[in-house]
């Protein structure tokens, strides 16, 4: 009995000095009761964590949605290896002649032309770490050894064409049109991981 007679006090309190207290629930209908200042700055943190949970979520599955995409670049068989040096740099041909397996130097290969472009041009290609000699480039498809960057972990690196060379068609996978027209055009290459030496 003495809870309800203490509210009935607080009630005529408030109806007679015009004040509301803070934990009354008096208002009008469908008006939602004040809440302590320590829910309202709970909620926002928690608002702010779940902002920050989505955020992270979203840029993990940017990411795993990028990376397939980058075309991908393959080494050159082991017996196909004698064939693909002369197209190195005279350092990049010493190191690959004495690691004939690729355990050490294992070299990536691609394919280029300039289809339907029989005068083709002149271009390098460079990655982090090398930069190619000058080749010139005809519709007439060769082959180019390239080191590979990563040999260690794969993943991905850029590989840069520089010249000129309308047209040029870059054998990855899937194939890249790269077009250095007076200057120099780049993509995202996956570079695979060397094979374990037997």
């Amino acid at each position: 009995m003495e809870f309800n007679r203490s509210s009935r006090v607080m009630a005529m309190q408030e109806r007679d000095g015009g004040e509301q207290s803070p934990w009354s629930t008096d208002g009008p209908a469908g008006a939602f009761p004040f809440r302590p200042r320590k829910d309202t700055s709970s909620m926002l943190a928690m608002l702010l964590a779940g902002a920050a949970i989505i955020g992270a979520l979203t840029g993990w599955l940017l990411t795993l949605r990028a990376e397939p995409d980058a075309p991908v670049i393959a080494l050159v068989p082991q017996e196909q290896v004698g064939d693909a040096i002369p197209t190195l740099t005279p350092d990049s041909q010493r190191v690959a002649q004495s690691d004939s397996r690729q355990c050490r130097y294992p070299v990536a290969f691609i394919t280029v032309s300039t289809p339907g472009n029989p005068t083709g041009g002149t271009v390098t290609f460079r990655t982090s770490k090398y930069r190619s000699p000058s080749f010139r480039i005809t519709d007439q498809p060769q082959r180019i050894a390239l080191p590979n960057p990563l040999p260690d972990s794969g993943g991905l690196d850029p590989l840069t064409v520089d010249g000129d060379a309308k047209g040029l068609l870059v054998s990855l996978y899937p194939t890249a049109r790269m077009e250095p027209i007076g200057g120099s055009s780049a993509v995202t290459v996956r570079w695979p991981a060397r094979p374990p030496c037997k």
